[in-house]
């Protein structure tokens, strides 16, 4: 080799990267890069919260101005180890072979009819109007082009497998399976489906095979059971729901949709949800998606759950980058590796970890961090027989679930023996997260057993048992320990309400032309096949479907014989044990939510109160059968039980596990939960998939009963704290008669309190926003309410709602009252000299939170509080005096005013010569002469210089003269109307006297008759 070469390749080892050992070095902090060109960004508001203490894994920054752990985020410049992504699967499953028919008979059905069909190929498969299709089906039905059905009809199609080129449902279309098999479609064309029915079950799943490149939509309001592989895009809007596995080209989801992800491996081109649809994973494993091009969040969507987080790589197409793009408010919970920029606007929020080669973060977008639920160590060593074809493969797990992307990628070394039969089964050397031994020394003879035991395992696995063995189909074999003729688990077990079928495969044998009977039943509930109830004596034929109406195990005899007697005469005798268990655990749940979360307005009602913060709540579980019927009884000990406090916008805010509980369904459905609710919260209660106690067998558990997750209701405070805050006159003083004006408002604050909490230490932060939308101002007022007025129109129009669960009511407009008084209201009031009844009481009650008592009665969280209007001030009683005033013949004059006020006695009179007031808003004069109207004598308002308000009376010139005129403004406020001599109570239009007279000389000014007198 010579120098440059050697030195070129020396280069090149210097720069390439370094790999990651596995998945959990990828995300050691809430957010890093693995390129050494990688560069963050970060806008004001943004956060990333779990780095190394605000230190992120980066070589170059443009702007930081975020936080990172409530610092100034910085960059070490270093990176994190790379990871060497798998080659793209452009093909992750493969189809059967598509089956063509050149069939010319047409299956149609419309109008409201029934009609059934029974061959195995047609030209094409139609119905409408009200009509009921029946499709019969042996096994494969052959359709030259398409299935379509629109109206509302209701197609019956028998279990099996259909091929046809097109399927189109519409309409209120329903879709109903006869026979206990799933139905699986074929489709060499389009699907296209927008119905509002539920099509499949969780039993029965109605399966989707696409061979065309374009799309499969479903839409509307479906609620499909059943997995779909296509060639194509599957697209999901509106309001559908799809439980199932999905492997496409593309997924796309928009509207509403949700997406009940069954957990495993995905390949997609491109990834891309909108509005508010959600992706949410299914069962024990950690989901992966391997993502070619884009991966793209509007709107509130959200990937993966808090529960069930998903691992996420984005590659990029080989000429550009991968990108990953959020924006909205939506969420993705899990972990993100992509080999390009991850770009986050708006408020979205990453809730696991991310691993990047460029990052830039914008509005009030943030990434927290939550460790990879994995060691990056052996957690536990997996073996999967296949008892046919006798291979025997072993796998290191990375965790619990053994998630084909965390398998251990390091050396491992796993040898096996027969615990049993001490002899060696086979050795796996130096393997890579698994291997496959076609060979193993597993010799399975009839009525013999082995049991594989791990002779040496390097590394140790962390978790115990630390080997787990299961059958090629999933069966898990208890102790991994495997006989010739082991049931793992029996047939004769069944949902209550279902069907258990006896034929010759659970039976062993039928024999045929025997007579059989019922000789024992032990059970206490009612056994039946079809309608009709089943006792002893009662003679049955196989093969035989049962349904029982209990939660519990029975026995069951069967006889037969061939009807002859003496030595003619042979029998049978089958002695069975029947086991029925619940199909679900199901809480008694409540509408507390949409897809934007609790909205008072929509779910205040609906939501069930369940308690106060800080006390413990009442929770109720029910057992349900098939087709969601109510088991009259049922007891199991429960544990795992595991309750959730939920913010208004669905986010968990704490969690803790219930304890043991001992469920009856009669006695003891109800329980309250071991820990007190902390906060306002919606409540989310999580009873984990169970097994029924007489259904545990040496093999493990027979049939599981299902598990349940929902919200249950809500918490609200336990009582309101009010707090009055003083407000301060505008000037000092108020006049009564006129609103109020302050330079300081008076207002009130609101805490909600938890149980237990006094007044200096009650807060609920969590009693904000939706929550909060219920506070309702039951009363405002005074003390005294004689002496004031008050504006109580719309009183909630001064509610402010605050975000850390301190909330403002501001006092409505406010008038003292001016008439009906005594006459030592009308001297001015001074503040700091009044008692109790110049305060203002708040009364405010939650309208809708109301707790229900053991009486049948509610209580609502509620609180009183008073609060003075002002430490400081004082209370005026004001009025306008007319000044009386001789003007000359044919001469325009002034009649002045001035605003007065009583001061310590009514005898004192003060002048107020700072305070504006207008006498042309919404008054007038009036003159009289010996109690008539004077003709032709007009007036009109000065303005005052520099202002537009008028003060003073202008007279126009009058052409004779006249004496003692009355002068009457009329029409002025309250608040500038002085008392009432006749009637002390009541409030008087000011007057004065005017005399128009010749005895002015020329240039003498207008004076005025009783100012001068004074």
């Amino acid at each position: 080799m010579n120098k440059t070469a050697l030195f070129y390749l020396t280069a090149l080892l210097a720069t390439a990267p370094a790999l990651a050992s596995g998945i959990p070095a990828l995300f050691p902090f809430a957010a890093q890069s693995h390129d050494q060109k990688g560069e963050v960004e970060m806008g004001w508001s943004t956060s990333i919260n779990g780095t190394n203490n605000g230190v992120l894994n980066f070589k170059k920054k443009d702007d930081l101005k975020g936080k990172c752990d409530g610092i100034t985020c910085t960059i070490s410049g270093k990176i994190t180890p790379a990871y060497s992504l798998p080659r793209f699967n452009h093909s992750p499953f493969t189809l059967p072979g598509f089956k063509k028919t050149n069939s010319s008979f047409e299956a149609k059905c419309s109008g409201s009819g029934t009609i059934k069909y029974d061959r195995d190929a047609y030209e094409k498969v139609e119905a409408q109007g009200n009509c009921r299709l029946h499709i019969a089906n042996t096994g494969d039905v052959l359709i030259k082009g398409d299935l379509s059905a629109q109206g509302s009809t209701i197609l019956y199609l028998d279990s099996g497998n259909y091929w046809l080129d097109s399927l189109k449902l519409s309409g209120d279309t329903k879709l109903v399976i006869n026979g206990s098999g799933d139905v699986n479609f074929y489709i060499k064309d389009n699907v296209d489906v927008s119905i509002s029915n539920q099509i499949g079950s969780p039993s029965q799943k109605v399966n989707i095979f696409h061979y065309d490149n374009d799309e499969v939509k479903l839409g509307d309001n479906a609620k499909w059971y059943g997995d779909i592989k296509s060639y194509g895009d599957v697209k999901l809007k509106g309001s559908s729901k799809l439980y199932g596995a999905v492997q496409a080209k593309s997924l796309e989801l928009s509207g509403s949709t949700r997406l009940y992800l069954d957990a495993g491996t995905y390949w997609y081109e491109e990834v891309d949800l909108q509005g508010s649809a959600r992706v949410i994973p299914q069962g024990d494993e950690l989901t992966t998606f391997y993502i070619e091009e884009d991966l793209e969040l509007q709107g509130s969507t959200e990937l993966g759950t808090s529960e069930n987080p998903v691992l996420a790589f984005v590659y990029g197409d080989g000429d550009d980058d991968g990108e990953a793009e959020l924006e909205g408010s939506s969420k993705i919970y899990g972990y993100v590796y992509v080999e390009g920029e991850l770009e986050m606007q708006g408020s979205t929020k990453i809730f696991g970890a991310v691993n990047v080669v460029d990052l830039e973060m914008e509005g009030s977008a943030s990434i927290n961090y939550s460790a990879i639920p994995v060691s990056g160590e052996v957690h536990h060593y997996k073996l999967s027989f296949d008892v046919e074809a006798n291979h025997l493969t072993a796998y290191a797990c990375g965790d619990e679930a053994c998630s084909e992307a965390l398998l251990y990628s390091r050396s491992a070394t796993l040898h096996i023996k027969d615990g049993l039969n001490n002899n060696s089964i086979s050795n796996f050397n130096k393997f890579l997260k698994s291997d496959k031994d076609t060979n193993p020394n597993t010799k399975l003879e009839k009525n013999k057993c082995i049991q594989f035991v791990d002779k040496k395992a390097d590394p140790k696995p962390e978790s115990s048992p630390g080997l787990r063995c299961y059958l090629s189909d999933g069966t898990q074999l208890p102790n991994c320990k495997l006989c010739a003729e082991q049931d793992v688990q029996s047939s004769l077990a069944a949902y209550v309400y279902d069907e258990i079928t006896l034929n010759e495969e659970k039976l062993g044998e039928t024999i045929p032309n025997f007579n059989f009977y019922i000789t024992d039943i032990n059970g206490t509930g009612t056994l039946q096949t079809g309608n009709r109830v089943l006792k002893k004596g009662s003679e049955v034929s196989f093969p035989l479907d049962l349904t029982y109406n209990k939660a519990e195990a029975i026995s069951l005899t069967i006889k037969g014989d061939n009807g002859k007697n003496g030595k003619n005469r042979q029998e049978v005798e089958y002695q069975l044990e029947l086991v029925f268990v619940p199909k679900q655990l199901r809480w008694s749940a409540a509408d507390c939510s949409g897809d934007s979360g609790f909205l008072y307005a929509e779910h205040a009602a609906s939501c069930t109160v369940l308690g106060n913060a800080g006390e413990q709540v009442g929770l109720t579980l029910q057992a349900y059968g098939e087709n969601d019927k109510l088991i009259d009884d049922y007891s199991a000990q429960l544990q795992g039980i595991v309750i959730h406090e939920l913010t208004a916008e669905l986010e968990q805010t704490r969690e803790f596990e219930q304890g043991i509980f001992e469920f009856n369904q009669k006695s003891k459905a109800s329980f309250e939960t071991t820990s007190k609710i902390a906060s306002v919260a919606l409540i989310q209660a999580t009873v984990p998939e169970t097994c029924a106690p007489y259904a545990v067998s040496d093999n493990g558990c027979m049939l599981y009963t299902d598990g349940d997750i929902a919200i249950v209701g809500r918490t609200v405070p336990d009582r309101l704290l009010i707090t009055g805050i003083p407000g301060k006159l505008k000037n000092g003083f108020a006049y009564r008669g006129k609103e109020t004006e302050f330079s300081e408002f008076p207002y009130f604050t609101i805490r909600g309190c938890a149980v237990g909490q006094s007044d200096e230490k009650c807060s609920l932060k969590s009693y904000r926003g939706e929550f909060a939308k219920g506070l309702f101002i039951d009363a405002v007022g005074f003390k005294n309410n004689s002496e004031y007025l008050l504006s109580l129109e719309n009183l909630n129009d001064y509610i402010s709602l605050g975000g850390d669960g301190v909330h403002t009511v501001d006092v409505p407009p406010l008038t003292f009252k001016k008439r009906d008084l005594d006459k030592s209201k009308k001297l001015a009031q001074l503040f700091q000299d009044a008692d109790d009844d110049l305060n203002l009481v708040l009364n405010a009650k939650v309208m809708s939170d109301a707790v229900i008592n053991a009486d049948g009665t509610y209580s609502p969280p509620m609180g009183s509080r008073q609060a003075k209007i002002a430490e400081t001030g004082e209370v005026r009683f004001g009025f306008i005096t007319l000044m009386d005033a001789e003007i000359p013949v044919n001469k325009e004059g002034i009649m002045f005013t001035k605003l007065h006020y009583y001061g310590e006695s009514l005898k004192q009179l003060k002048e107020d010569i700072s305070t504006d007031y207008d006498l042309s808003d919404g008054s007038h004069v009036q003159a009289a002469l010996d109690g008539n109207s004077v003709k032709n004598l007009t007036f009109g308002f000065k303005p005052k210089a520099g202002s537009e308000v008028s003060e003073d009376i202008k007279v126009d010139p009058y052409a004779s003269e006249l004496k003692d005129i009355i002068v009457t403004i009329e029409g002025l406020h309250d608040w500038l109307k002085p008392a009432d001599k006749d009637n002390e109570g009541d409030l008087a239009d000011p007057e004065a006297l005017l005399d128009i007279t010749g005895r002015f000389s020329p240039g003498e000014r207008t004076f005025n008759r009783r100012e001068a007198t004074r």
